[in-house]
């Protein structure tokens, strides 16, 4: 019988980069991003029985429905992610970690304002050239041939790859359900892959989140803090495409712990959590609350310096700083 927490994974709760074998002798890994119901990426699991295949999705209905599909089919070279993708390839993986990703039908964000959200833009063939290694292959299917050829001749431009190939209307073993869907009403379908070049260099760990129980700072002082709990409400601060918001705050019995609620958005990848202030006798801690266990994106580390920030103006009667305590961030 297969375990649901053999199957689902929290990256932001293990130690990073991820062990993509789990601990098995799996030849290869492999990941599909977008999985949607999981029926593809339980067919390349049975294809593939000594591989380890791995999902990753945003929607949480969709994640749901995946797991009960793995655990009705007893497939156990399965793993799934809840989250965002990027942050999943740049923060949690090892470089070059991946044999093949695929991706299929993945909303082309055909508006120019959503353009940045398009698998050509905003560095992504980059992102997928650090998780692949030397060989690897990235199988991207569509509908839309404008974004087809888009995604094309974006990663024509990232030197990691050096060979595409493109089909039309493949004859594919297994179809997705959109991919029935656009095949009923007469639309056309498009494959393509692109292969990585081999020979890339060795893994850097620099690139990696690191995990939240890490992530703290440290400021000197003492003095009532709950007056400044009913004043955080709303504060806010945005560096680059990071902005988080500070919602409503708790206290314990004792006026030593506190508990804002946080509102942290990476581009579209966004997270809420809370922030635990403990007091002590000469110093105060603001840290991630334990329960929460976010990725460890900016907004997250820039809402802790904000938090840190107000208390220690608070302390010496100022207006906000940056924090001087000590930090782990």
């Amino acid at each position: 019988m297969i375990d649901i927490h053999d199957i689902i994974i929290l990256p932001e709760t293990e130690r990073l980069p991820l062990d993509l074998r789990r601990g098995t002798e799996a030849a290869s890994v492999y990941l599909e991003v977008g999985f949607g119901n999981g029926e593809y990426l339980i067919h390349l699991a049975k294809e593939n029985p000594g591989a380890m295949l791995w999902g990753v999705e945003m929607s949480r209905s969709c994640v749901l429905r995946a797991i009960r599909r793995v655990k009705r089919e007893q497939v156990e070279n399965i793993r799934l992610v809840c989250g965002d993708a990027r942050f999943f390839l740049e923060k949690c993986l090892a470089r070059n970690s991946l044999n093949g990703i695929y991706m299929n039908f993945p909303c082309p964000w055909p508006k120019k304002r959503h353009s940045k959200k398009r698998l050509s833009g905003d560095g992504f063939p980059s992102e997928i050239a650090g998780a692949l290694e030397g060989g690897g292959f990235f199988e991207l299917m569509t509908d839309e041939e404008w974004f087809a050829s888009e995604v094309r001749d974006a990663f024509a431009d990232e030197p990691a790859f050096s060979a595409v190939d493109w089909l039309e209307n493949p004859s594919r073993p297994v179809t997705t359900k959109y991919e029935r869907k656009w095949t009923e009403q007469g639309k056309n379908l498009f494959r393509l892959r692109f292969l990585k070049n081999k020979g890339e260099a060795a893994d850097d760990a620099s690139h990696l989140s690191g995990r939240y129980e890490e992530l703290h700072i440290l400021i000197r002082g003492s003095g009532d803090l709950q007056g400044l709990m009913n004043s955080l409400s709303n504060l806010e601060g945005r560096r680059g495409d990071s902005l988080w918001v500070l919602k409503r705050s708790y206290s314990s019995d004792r006026g030593t712990e506190y508990l804002i609620e946080a509102v942290c958005t990476d581009g579209g990848f966004e997270q809420k959590l809370f922030l635990m202030i403990v007091k002590r006798s000469d110093d105060v801690l603001v840290k991630v609350a334990p329960y929460s266990a976010p990725f460890l994106t900016d907004s997250v580390k820039e809402a802790l310096k904000g938090v840190a920030s107000a208390i220690e103006g608070h302390f010496v009667g100022l207006a906000p700083e940056p924090p001087s305590g000590e930090s782990r961030l």
